[in-house]
This record gives C-alpha cells, sequence and structure tokens, in this order.
C-alpha cells in the first residue's frame, strides 16, 4: 500500500538517492534536500511502500506572492512508475497549497519529457510559456500553469 505524508528526517538518505539519480551529484542533491527540508517543509512529501521512499514532491510559495506556487520537483523512482504515485503526489500538494490558499500552480518540465508532459496536461495545467535553455545549453522548458 502506497503511503503520502510529509518527509521526515529519517527520509533523507533514501531521498537523496532519488535526488542523485536525477541530478548525478551526491553532494549537490545532498544539499538540495537539506535546504527543501527547511524551506519548504509544508509542500515537501514522500510516497512510502513498507517503509520504502518511492518518490517525492517539493513544492514552494512564491515569495512576495503567497497566492502562487511553484512545484519543484516531482520524482518516482523507477520500479514504482506508471502505477499511480505521481499522481498521489500531486494530489497531495495541490491540496496543500489549497489549504494554503494558493490560487496558481507553475511548473517548468522539459518538453522531451514525454511521461510528465502529458501528466501534467490531464491535471489540468496549461503552458503558459516556453524558455529557451532554462537551465542552460540544450535544457529548454515549457513553464505550465494550474488554476486551483
Amino acid at each position: 500500500m502506497v503511503v503520502i505524508r510529509g518527509f521526515e528526517e529519517p527520509d533523507f538518505h533514501q531521498v537523496v538517492t532519488l535526488e542523485v539519480g536525477s541530478s548525478g551529484s551526491v553532494y549537490g542533491a545532498s544539499v538540495f534536500i537539506r535546504q527543501m527540508q527547511a524551506l519548504a517543509a509544508p509542500t515537501f512529501f514522500v510516497s512510502s511502500v513498507d517503509d520504502q521512499i518511492t518518490g517525492y514532491a517539493i513544492g514552494s510559495l512564491v515569495s512576495g506572492a503567497p497566492e502562487k506556487g511553484w512545484i519543484l520537483r516531482l520524482q518516482v523512482a523507477e520500479p514504482y512508475r506508471r502505477q499511480g504515485i505521481a499522481r498521489m503526489l500531486l494530489d497531495r500538494l495541490h491540496d496543500e497549497f489549497g489549504n494554503m490558499a494558493v490560487r496558481e500552480v507553475f511548473l517548468s518540465v522539459s518538453p522531451a519529457n514525454s511521461r510528465a508532459v502529458p501528466l501534467y496536461l490531464s491535471f489540468g495545467y496549461e503552458e503558459v510559456g516556453f524558455r529557451k535553455e532554462y537551465f542552460g545549453p540544450a535544457e529548454d522548458r515549457l513553464i505550465l500553469r494550474r488554476r486551483i
């Protein structure tokens, strides 16, 4: 059974391991997760199956515009993909944003990410921008928005 809950300190190493898979740097992943633990605690969720962390989602409010939020990360471990875990994490994050009076949620996603783009569109996100080389050369991103 999949459980969605807030990030807790004992989750740190398993979440870092998942983050390394997308960033490639243990140090960078560790720093990022520690920063998110401190700065985004109310919107940092993990999924687990039998105490194994299977994924995580991190959101944040926009500084100076608390009615706007960003999804900073959505990651599901490869063996657990295509089982609805990303949907559960997004639902939990959207619920929390709603509790915080967020009215618009934004995210960036690679236009080549053929799994994530349809997922976000199925949640009612719409493309509101395109940023060429947003994260550097060959790192283009679609900017998507969902109104809550």
